[in-house]
Parts: C-alpha cells; sequence; structure tokens
C-alpha cells in the first residue's frame, strides 16, 4: 500500500530525527515537504564533524529547517557524546557562581554549535533540583535555589544567543522534585499550589527572553489532571508565569518517553499535544525504533485527527505557519552571526571548561598517588537523558600518568593500594547504597568520588565533589587529588 503523501500541515510542527551518520533517502522527501525540523542525537554525531556535514546537508535539502540538538554540556553531551563533554555541568557552574563565567560558557557552546551549522540547542535547563533523590535532572540543573537558576540560566542562554543558537528551557513547569525518571514511568509532583510555584515557577519568568520553552512529562495536580506537556493546563500557567501571553515556542519533551507513549500512547500524544497548546513536537530519538516509521505515525495522527474533525484543519495550519514563522527567525539569526571554526571552538570549549571546572570540583581529605589504582563504578541506575557513555575516571587516571583500572575481580578490590568509588544516588538507590556500604566495610581508605549533586553524597570522609560525570568534571578532580598529594 502506497503511503500518504507527505502533508506540510503536518509536518510544519514536528521536530524528527533519523538513526545513524548518513541522512536517509525517506527524510529528503519529507524534507522538501516541509518538515519544520530535525532532531540530532549521539549515535548521529559520534564526532562535531559528522555533526556539521548532516548539518549542512540537510540544510541544503531545506534551507529553513531548524536543525536542533539536545547538547547541555557536561554530562548531557550528543557532539561529544564518545570523549565525554568538554563543557562542566550546570550544577558546577552554579556552584561556582560567577554570572560572567557562566555565560562565557554558553557563548563557548554555542560557538561550537554554531561551527557545526547548527540551530537550536535544547537547552538551558531551569528545572531547580529540590530533590536530591531525583534520577533525571541532578546536576543538570543550576542548584537548589530558584533565584541562583533563573540567573544562571539566562546568562547560559544570553552566552549561546550571542553565538546566533536558538534556545529553548527546559522542563516546563518544573521537573525538579520528581523521584521518577519520565524516560521510564510519568512522575507525579505532589506540592501545593504555593510550594510549587515558590520553589519551581519562580525561574520561569526569564521565559520571555528566550526563544522557546519545552514541556515536560509531568503530573502537578495542584495546576490540573494530565501530564503538562499534553494537557490543557501548562499552557495558560505559563502565561500566567511570564504576567502575558507567552510569544515564543513551545516545544514538547521527547513523545516516545515512556512517561506518554505508554499511556496514552504516542499517536494519542501527538494529538493531545497540539490541542494543548504545543507549536513543535519534539518525537524523540529513533535509536532501537524505525526511524520513518515514527515520522509517518505522528504525522498520520494529526492527519486522522483532521479527518475526523477533531483538529480543525486551519488550527492546525495556522499552527504550522506560526511554528515556521519563529523557526525561520531562528534560521535568519544563526546566518548572521559569523561561526568560528570547528578546530577553534573546541580548543576554546577545553580550555575554558577546564577553568570551570577547576572552581567548582571540592576535595575532602583525600589525596592520590602516583601508583596504580582501581576505580570501582558503582551507579546502578542508569541515566537515560545522559544516554551510553563511556566511564571517564579510568581514562582521565591514564591520561595523568597512572596506571588505573577497573577490577577484573572481586578480590582486586582488597588487593588494590589505591580504590576510588564512583557514585551518583547512593542514599536514594538500594542497590547503589548497599554496594557502597559494602564496599566501605572492606575498604574505609576508599576515595568515593560523588558525581550526583551534594545532597546525595554519601557520610564518608574521603570524598569527592565532583558535581557529574564527564570528563572535564573527571579531569579537575584528578588534578585536585594530584595537587593535594604534591602538597
Amino acid at each position: 500500500m502506497t503511503p500518504t503523501p507527505w502533508d506540510p500541515d503536518a509536518l510544519g510542527v514536528l521536530m524528527a530525527p533519523f538513526t545513524g551518520t548518513e541522512l536517509p533517502v525517506w527524510m529528503g522527501g519529507a524534507l522538501e515537504a516541509g518538515l519544520a525540523s530535525v532532531i540530532l542525537f549521539g549515535h548521529n554525531t559520534p564526532d562535531p564533524q559528522t555533526a556539521a556535514r548532516l548539518a549542512h546537508e540537510i540544510h541544503s535539502r531545506a534551507e529553513h529547517c531548524v536543525v536542533a540538538i539536545d547538547e547541555e554540556g557536561g554530562d548531557v553531551t550528543r557532539l561529544q557524546a564518545a570523549t565525554g563533554s568538554s563543557l562542566p555541568t550546570a550544577w558546577a557552574l552554579g556552584a561556582a557562581d560567577d554570572i560572567e563565567l557562566t555565560r562565557a560558557v554558553g557563548r563557548a557552546l554555542g560557538d561550537l554549535l554554531a561551527a557545526c551549522d547548527l540551530d537550536l540547542d535544547l537547552a538551558p535547563v531551569l528545572d531547580v533540583s529540590t530533590d536530591p533523590a531525583n534520577p533525571v535532572i541532578g546536576t543538570r540543573a543550576f542548584g537548589d535555589d530558584p533565584d541562583r537558576v533563573a540567573h544562571h540560566a539566562k546568562a547560559f542562554a544570553t552566552g549561546l544567543m550571542e553565538a546566533g543558537l536558538g534556545t529553548c528551557a527546559k522542563h516546563f513547569p518544573g521537573h525538579g522534585a520528581t523521584a521518577t525518571d519520565s524516560h521510564t514511568a510519568l512522575p507525579l509532583i505532589d506540592l501545593g499550589e504555593r510550594e510549587f510555584a515558590r520553589e519551581h515557577l519562580a525561574p520561569w519568568r526569564i521565559a520571555p527572553w528566550l526563544d522557546s520553552v519545552m514541556t515536560a512529562h509531568v503530573l502537578v495536580p495542584a495546576h490540573g489532571e494530565g501530564p503538562a506537556s499534553i494537557s490543557p493546563w501548562s499552557r495558560p500557567l505559563l502565561d500566567r508565569v511570564v504576567g502575558s501571553s507567552y510569544q515564543g515556542l513551545v516545544i514538547t519533551d521527547a513523545l516516545d518517553m515512556a512517561a506518554v507513549a505508554v499511556d496514552p500512547g504516542y499517536g494519542e500524544s501527538v494529538v493531545r499535544a497540539i490541542e494543548a497548546g504545543a507549536d513543535l513536537l519534539c518525537l524523540g530519538t529513533s535509536l532501537r525504533r524505525d526511524d520513518q516509521q515514527m515520522l509517518r505515525e505522528a504525522h498520520d495522527a494529526l492527519l486522522d485527527a483532521v479527518d475526523s474533525g477533531r483538529l480543525p484543519r486551519q488550527r492546525l495550519r495556522d499552527r504550522a505557519q506560526r511554528t515556521r514563522d519563529r523557526l525561520r527567525s531562528l534560521r535568519t539569526r544563526r546566518r548572521f552571526v559569523p561561526a568560528p571554526a570547528l578546530e577553534d571552538a573546541l580548543e576554546h570549549a577545553e580550555q575554558l571548561g577546564a577553568v570551570a571546572a577547576a572552581r567548582a570540583v571540592r576535595v575532602r581529605q583525600s589525596r592520590l598517588e602516583l601508583g596504580p589504582a582501581v576505580v570501582v563504578d558503582l551507579r546502578a541506575r542508569a541515566e537515560h537523558a545522559a544516554g551510553s557513555r563511556t566511564q571517564q575516571l579510568v581514562h582521565v587516571l591514564r591520561e595523568r600518568g597512572l596506571q588505573a583500572g577497573e577490577p577484573d575481580y572481586p578480590d582486586q578490590v582488597d588487593a588494590a593500594g589505591q580504590l576510588l568509588a564512583l557514585t551518583r544516588l547512593p542514599r536514594s538507590d538500594p542497590e547503589e547504597g548497599r554496594r557502597l556500604a559494602e564496599l566501605l566495610g572492606r575498604r574505609p581508605d576508599t576515595i568515593v568520588v560523588h558525581t550526583g549533586v551534594p545532597g546525595a553524597a554519601p557520610d564518608h570522609r574521603r570524598l569527592v565533589l565532583a558535581h557529574g560525570a564527564g570528563r572535564t568534571m573527571m579531569r579537575a578532580a584528578v588534578d585536585l587529588l594530584l595537587a593535594a598529594e604534591r602538597r
């Protein structure tokens, strides 16, 4: 059976993925028919050079198509997924608490993205990380204080925009008080209206200064029924928070995430998101899925809703036109701001990231000698937002001249001279907590390198607060541990 021809009104509200490092033939047809946006993930971008080639090819097929990427720096990186980000986490920037440094890091990231011909960054994070047990936000947030988050997020976004990038604040109305990862289930935030407003809505007052807002798959009963991303209460709430009608784009979080894909289902969520006032629907990652089918299913769900009378054709057409107009302005900005050479952008990000990370990492009663070391990774829970990644601490130890590795068998832990353990959620993840207690019972001299937020750190004498697990944070941690040895 021949597929329905691509409809420009439906394509005009969709942000689609594809699989691999080559643009599929089928994607060319969707681009030429009016696909609004393409999003790149880590499996598309093994290196920045590949990202630049793909973005250039997309733009050559459809000049106004916006190429987006979910690049926060720190633990959530797509451009440097293979090596780890050159830049620190948002939490590290909040801990350093230097607004100009945060703006400079945002500019460095923006320059890197611009050098790759990318248009829209799904950053900064405006979530206030009030729950140390949060498995999905953590060090992606600038802190646990609403004012600090707002100030640093605005500075970071300013840097991105100075480089010509579009910005997207996420995840409205706030994902920082959740103990559930929306990649795997639907989180509930059971706070009263005033408490939620005070702790989580306050940073969103800066939304008018940004280009777009991403809605979260979260339940907030104090404000309405259903997930914010696909429910009609979220858009009016955003208007109230900013004090007028919000004029930027509203983008959904990935609609393939289990929080909505299981119930009410992927296709139904696509239609409900438009009904709820979203302008652009992020379909998610096609890794382990059929990329063409993801776009086709979303496209056809919208057309079925039009055919049934549920979604008026003019409403969809107006939404697509509004979305294209705003995306076109992002493309115009991007083209008018000169981009640096890619190698220069990478070098600058590396240098600035090292400075920022060194200012944030804290070491307590710990030091490393230039001898063999064993690293035990105790982190049990997957970090779905960060995606799969290599463990950076061993690599950095070797980079600094130490003989280092992970244990091949349990007895190697007892025999190790210097032992380091990586943690993220030892207080809230039972498996991680059990493994840490067992290890410290055998080796109380272990240096614990904690990669999560400080409030989730274990009560241990020899502790490093690394504020993230990426390459830059690990380098800063190891350098401080070695400096302590030299003193």
